[in-house]
């Protein structure tokens, strides 16, 4: 009704267009939904406001799509991206080239983060090791937060590792100017989608070369970024079909992470008011993430273990958890007459939740990224199935990295219920898998310096190729070599 009054007003017209919600019903729905959305994105297109442009950011709703698990992700993100770049005042990539070439040092690198998340978040700990060696290995780093970006004791830790850390204003164009002033070489977004304000700034070309990666796992089909940072173990074999960008494969998951530190003591039933007598998997997951599907697989496991709980953590907000509820009192009474849902915790606790419970699930289609480094820092044993996009392969392919020969990980939903019942059942397979877990993640996982040289060698390919020629690296462009620091 606001877009109708107002019919000249972009921001109402694209919430009025725009639109998903955070669980579905069933597939009927999620098609249902991205079929209004693809209408509204022509809509959108065809608009007389188009004589407006974007100033200030906007929700898209774009972050949704990739928890649907549909072919079509990077047509729908293609043409949102195209038609949102109409409105905009697209920056030149010769006045950017101009401005960087005036002050710039002798072989020097001048690296540009952009991400409201740089703190004690997923983003936060998937980067802040990353960001901590390329400082030490001599780049120029300058942060870029969105007006609205939290902050807290993590932060400002990140901080430390940046010459600049910059506040952006509401104002896309004046945000720009900033940006284009500090004269970047390769300017990063660790995670488009995931805020409205930074997806609205990778659509202009703000520095010679644009990167962004898995903070986010799936394509931003942006033409205005270059390349997606991934991994080969994580990635199908038809992978660039899926990405905008180029995709470049590491091969090591591209993330320096720390090993958290849990207190082990503290890790206890009573901690949780957990019952003490039965088997509890943990899937401390976001709901969201909980697809349609996943309702008839978590049934048919809890139909054949007895004495077995699993254990949730509750919606960002009352609705949501009430709303998953609903969904599996009609589809799957059995798994919300067994399911324990705990509010919200700290880290800390989070952490010894994840030591508590006897094994973890990975979520069908779209699993854990953050969850896993965390879980395997305990040695909890997470189950998973790979799908068929990099976003529900990262368990596997962590796995991979960790040599561990006998990892819970399959392709097929059967095999993924009998993995999950035989831990359940069987003891003494659990207790030996979480002392080679706990091993193998010290020595492959956490602080990987191999992860750290990759990520150092393609940061200097990529703007000394765009230096040399005004190109991308050759699609085949691979690490020349295990590099470590």
């Amino acid at each position: 009704k606001a877009s109708i009054l107002s019919s000249n007003d972009l921001q109402k017209e694209i919430a009025a267009s725009l639109f998903f919600s955070d669980l579905h019903k069933d597939q009927e729905h999620i098609n249902k939904e991205r079929k209004l959305y693809s209408e509204g994105i022509r809509r959108l297109a065809e608009s007389k406001s188009k004589i407006q442009k974007l100033r200030t950011s906007c929700s898209t709703e774009m972050f949704w799509i990739a928890y649907h698990n549909k072919d079509d992700d990077r047509k729908i993100l293609e043409e949102l991206g195209a038609t949102l770049q109409s409105f905009c005042s697209l920056s030149s990539p010769d006045i950017i080239i101009s401005a960087r070439n005036n002050h710039q040092k002798e072989g020097e690198i001048r690296l540009g983060i952009c991400s409201d998340f740089l703190r004690g978040h997923t983003i936060g700990k998937l980067y802040s090791g990353m960001l901590k060696y390329l400082k030490r290995e001599g780049f120029h780093l300058s942060l870029f937060r969105g007006p609205e970006a939290r902050t807290d004791m993590a932060s400002q830790n990140i901080d430390s590792y940046a010459d600049k850390s910059i506040r952006l204003p509401q104002s896309l164009e004046a945000a720009c100017k900033m940006i284009i002033k500090e004269e970047i070489d390769l300017l990063f977004y660790p995670d488009i989608g995931m805020s409205p304000y930074t997806y609205m700034l990778a659509m202009r070309r703000l520095a010679p070369v644009q990167a962004t990666s898995w903070g986010h796992p799936s394509t931003t089909g942006l033409n205005t970024i270059d390349y997606f940072l991934s991994c080969e173990s994580i990635e199908p074999c038809d992978a660039q079909s899926r990405y905008t960008e180029q995709l470049i494969q590491l091969t090591k998951l591209p993330s320096i992470y720390s090993l958290p530190h849990v207190k082990t003591a503290s890790i206890s039933r009573d901690r949780f008011n957990l019952p003490s007598d039965q088997c509890l998997i943990g899937i401390p997951q976001s709901l969201f993430k909980f697809h349609p599907d996943y309702d008839e697989v978590l049934e048919k496991i809890i139909s054949r273990l007895t004495n077995t709980k699993y254990v949730l953590i509750e919606g960002l907000n009352k609705p949501q958890t009430e709303r998953l509820k609903a969904r599996w009192a009609a589809k799957a009474p059995r798994t919300l007459g067994n399911s324990i849902f705990l509010p919200r915790m700290p880290q800390e606790d989070y952490l010894c939740l994840l030591g508590t419970v006897d094994i973890l699930l990975d979520p069908i289609y779209f699993g854990s990224g953050n969850t896993f480094y965390e879980s395997m820092s305990v040695g909890t044993p997470l189950v998973t199935m790979s799908g068929d996009y990099m976003r529900g392969r990262i368990v596997t392919g962590g796995y991979k990295q960790m040599k561990l020969d006998n990892a819970p990980t399959t392709t097929k939903i059967d095999e993924y219920i009998e993995l999950t019942v035989r831990l359940v059942e069987n003891i003494d397979w659990r207790r030996s898998l979480k002392k080679e877990i706990t091993s193998a993640a010290q020595k492959h996982l956490f602080n990987d310096q191999e992860a750290a040289g990759e990520i150092v060698e393609f940061i200097r390919a990529a703007v000394e190729c765009n230096r040399k020629t005004g190109r991308l690296l050759p699609v085949e462009w691979k690490p020349c070599k295990k590099t470590s620091l």
